[in-house]
């Protein structure tokens, strides 16, 4: 298992502005309110957009999902997050609980922002009834380490300056029963943000004014 939590890349070129964490907060407060609690014939799993750093030009915390069998996001890029227990007292507590899991991230003590509406969940192309329910955290200017567990293969703190780079929004290459299909994705070191991720990540930066390209 590798894990890098406080590595940053030199850029190899002049990222786009980003926004403060004033006016995510802002954004996120005209949003209309979301329930804690998914109906029960929905299978539901919550995840955590956590924030740090500063102020002016926060990072977000992502994941790549150590490769596993039979799992169909193996080594994909992810939110740390999971599935919700029945011990769980909400959807957002879920989401708490597998980031300190993941991460070891402790959000109950940091400043909560907002729910952002939920996500299909599809695998292979096909819906698979779960729907993925994102909340958004700030937890302060210091950028705690990050320490993977077992599900976990690598985690960053991406800049969000790199997200909002349209230049960084590119379309990934996927064979899938022989045939090539492209998804839009934001690349990061090498690696792709794409699916039910990317469209968390849509929803949320047109909630602050500052769209990918796609909304697929």
């Amino acid at each position: 298992m590798t894990s890098t939590p406080n590595h940053r890349p030199t850029p190899e070129k002049e990222e786009a502005p980003s926004v403060s964490i004033a006016e995510i907060r802002r954004a996120l407060a005209r949003l209309p309110a979301k329930a804690d609690h998914a109906p029960a014939e929905i299978r539901h799993a919550a995840v955590a957009m956590v924030f740090a750093g500063d102020l002016e030009a926060p990072e977000l915390c992502f994941i790549r999902r150590a490769e596993r069998e039979g799992d169909p996001w193996s080594g994909q890029m992810a939110f740390p997050g999971g599935k919700a227990d029945p011990e769980d007292a909400g959807l957002r507590e879920a989401a708490e609980r597998e980031t300190m899991e993941e991460v070891g991230l402790r959000l109950r003590d940091s400043h909560y922002l907002a729910a952002l509406a939920h996500s299909p969940v599809r695998s292979g192309g096909v819906e698979t009834g779960m729907r993925l329910f994102p909340f958004v955290y700030y937890l302060g200017e210091e950028r705690p380490p990050l320490t993977p567990n077992g599900e976990v293969a690598e985690a960053f703190w991406v800049p969000l300056s790199h997200i909002l780079d349209l230049r960084n929004n590119v379309e990934m290459p996927l064979r899938r029963n022989g045939e090539l299909l492209k998804f839009p994705s934001v690349r990061y070191r090498g690696r792709h943000i794409w699916g039910v991720t990317y469209r968390v990540l849509v929803q949320f930066t047109t909630a602050i004014s500052r769209p990918l390209a796609d909304a697929l």
